[in-house]
């Protein structure tokens, strides 16, 4: 289990560090990354104080896991246009902008025709799992939603790949 002491540590010095480069004036990226990582931190906490004995369970542990490693993959996929994830994502999100209320798989396979591993890729992306590719959206019915506990993650993602920075 661990413990929000420990979380809070490592909270203290991501902040601390993201202040250091603020001060410096070029280091934005930097600044970012740790910001960032201070969030996820947050949200870890967050997760942490919602359980009375201040422990998370394993499911909740896995969850996080996921986060960490959805935000890593995104910085990957933003430099990586032609991977499927990344087709797959950018198709979610151009249907999101677009004003489409309401996302299907449907629509997402109509936006990325002749693709042939779209099945397996999506169904990856909407599972927890050690060797999956990770978990961006979920489904309930028809309808697709990304996940929420990635939504700022993507949204970060979405900046950089549509250009809103």
């Amino acid at each position: 289990m661990v413990s929000s002491k420990s979380k809070i540590a490592v909270l203290k010095r991501h902040l601390e560090s993201a202040a250091f480069f603020v001060s410096k004036g070029k280091l934005e990226r930097e600044a970012h990354s740790e910001i960032v990582q201070s969030l996820i931190i947050v949200s870890e906490l967050d997760l942490l104080m919602g359980n009375q004995d201040g422990e998370v369970t394993n499911d909740e542990v896995a969850d996080m896991k996921e986060v960490r490693k959805v935000n890593r993959r995104l910085k990957l996929w933003a430099k990586r246009p032609n991977q499927i994830n990344s087709k797959i994502l950018n198709a979610f999100l151009r249907l999101k902008r677009s004003g489409l209320a309401k996302i299907t798989e449907v629509d997402l396979k109509g936006e990325l025709k002749g693709e042939k591993s779209f099945d397996s890729n999506f169904s990856q992306m909407k599972i927890v799992a050690e060797k999956n590719h990770g978990k961006v959206f979920e489904q309930y019915g028809e309808n697709i939603s990304l996940w929420s506990p990635i939504i700022q993650g993507v949204g970060e993602y979405e900046a950089v790949v549509f250009g809103d920075r």
